[in-house]
């Protein structure tokens, strides 16, 4: 059969000029299972254009039906990489998913079930109506109540993101892509004001795929030099760096308005996130873009400020104190999972220093849990301290991993590999400060 560079592979990404894939070194057209994909037409829009084998074993780990019904569509084969290969999986990932697919089959439990989500949201939306009518006095209050509600709508809007938006970002909630596309839109564009095209490109086909490998995750450094952090040895060190792990924890509040501005600036206006290659946007897509940002400042500052009479400068004071809380709590519950003295930087350790592991292994290797068992932390981080069977699965539903997490501990201990696990939370943010400090003064 022909053989395909990745540029090739990549130039076809769009409907008009067919939707190619690469998986395990094989080349296919799917432009017409476009609308007959289980999925949706749009998660094969987005995976269009790319090396898809791990993005495909991760979400299709519960079913050979995929396999027999790619073949069809095979019309060559890769012979370049753009971006890090896996070895094959070894038996260890295969066996992950027969002992977990066998708990859910065994207790009658869909993996997705929304259930668990939606009363969450319920409450999630409560507390914002609530804040939202003390803050701009709907509601008798006074200055500290105020303030104090600005709080709690700045946890709830991230709590909306850590739960119901990111469980839909991996289509790991409800039972169709219109349940996952409704919680997607609904907490991350029109609550949130950000782009769900854009984590979509940042989260799920890069950093799931490739977790803290420079050059190809995009949550790392990916250039040698021009970064605040030094994560990785890759890079350039400079004297700045010494003080990393006290100003990083302080920008960290910047994350949540970093990311909507990165919309226009980065993703979108450069078609880039990092090493991956973004998708040009329809003009739909754009249009719902432009006016989901227009609703996010509109009920946010103008309404206050037009309809309610608050003062602008009361307004805009509201605004950036629940953005910057909301980028704190978001950024540290990101931070901890990876960027730690527990984890593992693949290419950056005697470990691993050509990378010649399988996908699997890497994600134990790269990410660090905390705090399991605990009904608060889990609920406070969406789960994320569960974040290995997160990488693992991240097709499940947050809701199921404490009680999943022991299944994959057995399976790590049969093929002794690790498992990063801390007692708390406490903990977790110790070792990620205490990284920052070891790699800022590494050199000196």
């Amino acid at each position: 059969m022909q053989k395909y560079s990745w540029e090739e592979v990549r130039a076809h990404n769009t409907v008009e000029k067919g939707l190619w894939v690469a998986i395990d070194n094989s080349v296919y057209d799917i432009t017409s299972f476009l609308n007959s994909h289980p999925g949706g037409p749009d998660l094969l829009k987005l995976a269009a254009g790319r090396d898809c084998t791990d993005l495909f074993n991760s979400y299709h780990n519960f079913t050979d039906r995929p396999a027999l019904i790619l073949p069809k569509y095979k019309i060559g084969e890769l012979k370049s990489y753009e971006l890090n290969r896996f070895v094959p999986d070894s038996g260890f990932y295969k066996e992950c998913c027969t002992k977990v697919n066998e708990y859910f089959k065994t207790n009658n439990i869909h993996p997705k079930a929304p259930w668990s989500a939606l009363w969450r949201l319920v409450v999630f939306l409560s507390l914002m109506v609530w804040s939202y009518a003390v803050m701009y006095q709907l509601l008798p209050s006074n200055t500290l109540g105020r303030i104090f509600a600005a709080l709690v709508y700045s946890i709830a809007q991230s709590l909306c993101l850590l739960h119901q938006m990111h469980d839909a970002s991996h289509s790991a909630i409800g039972y169709s892509p219109t349940w996952w596309k409704f919680f997607n839109r609904f907490t991350m564009e029109w609550l949130a004001g950000a782009s769900v095209m854009s984590w979509y490109h940042q989260h799920v086909l890069g950093h799931h795929i490739y977790t803290n490998i420079m050059g190809s995750d995009p949550d790392m450094p990916f250039v040698p030099e021009g970064d605040l952090r030094y994560i990785v040895k890759q890079q350039k060190c400079k004297d700045l760096y010494k003080y990393q792990h006290i100003y990083m924890p302080i920008l960290y509040g910047g994350l949540s308005l970093k990311f909507r501005i990165q919309d226009f600036t980065w993703t979108f206006g450069a078609e880039k996130n990092g090493a991956i290659h973004v998708n040009s946007l329809s003009k739909g897509e754009w249009a719902q873009l432009l006016f989901t940002k227009f609703f996010f400042i509109f009920y946010r500052i103008l309404v206050p400020i037009y309809f309610f009479g608050i003062p602008t400068s009361t307004a805009l004071f509201y605004f950036f104190f629940i953005e910057i809380i909301s980028g704190y709590w978001l950024a540290f519950n990101f931070q901890v999972s990876h960027i730690s003295t527990e984890a593992l930087f693949p290419g950056d350790s005697e470990f691993e220093p050509e990378l010649k592991n399988e996908w699997a292994v890497v994600q134990l290797l790269t990410s660090v849990d905390y705090g399991h068992n605990s009904f608060l932390q889990t609920f406070l981080s969406g789960a994320l301290n569960y974040q290995t069977v997160h990488h693992l699965f991240p097709g499940i539903s947050q809701y199921h991993y404490p009680a999943i997490a022991p299944i994959v501990k057995d399976v790590c201990k049969k093929y002794k590999l690790p498992f990063n696990e801390l007692p708390s939370f406490t903990d977790a943010i110790s070792a990620h400060i205490n990284y920052l400090y070891k790699m800022g003064n590494s050199s000196s």
